[in-house]
């Protein structure tokens, strides 16, 4: 029988043992997930920091040597695009595989159509092109005739 009291009694004082460690477990969970809350927010920061610098474009906006005017989709592989270079407007029409020069567009012309004041961007960009299509069709009927 003492024999069977001394197997019963390290399991109670096993059981007693575990049960004190019990709030030192608590602690640890506790410090745990503060840490992985801490964490999920410094990651969530970091990433809606990076959408904004990418959405806001921060960047500085400096005189470019090319400039897209206006870009008009024909497919969705294929456009034709107005590039400002030089003081001349390049109508070109790119593909999948490749990019044509269409139009050269002199000086003079390039700048008549380019200080024509407009009411907004986006207007602007359809009503330039709209102008370029129509002087360069209308240049190439009196051309042709």
């Amino acid at each position: 029988m003492s024999s069977n009291n001394q197997h019963t009694s390290p399991a109670i004082s096993t059981s007693e043992h575990t049960v004190s460690s019990s709030p030192e477990m608590n602690l640890y969970t506790q410090v745990a997930t503060s840490m992985g809350l801490s964490f999920v927010l410094v990651i969530s920061v970091i990433l809606l920091l990076g959408w904004m610098v990418k959405r806001l474009s921060w960047k500085k906006k400096t005189k470019q040597l090319i400039e897209v005017k206006s870009i008009y989709n024909l497919s969705p592989k294929e456009r034709i695009i107005l590039v400002h270079v030089d003081h001349q407007l390049l109508v070109v029409g790119v593909s999948a595989q490749q990019m044509t020069l269409l139009h050269t567009i002199d000086e003079q012309r390039t700048e008549m159509l380019l200080s024509q004041p407009t009411a907004s961007k986006e207007s602007s960009k359809n009503n330039l092109f709209h102008q370029l299509l129509l002087s360069t069709l209308s240049s190439k009927r009196s051309n042709n005739e």
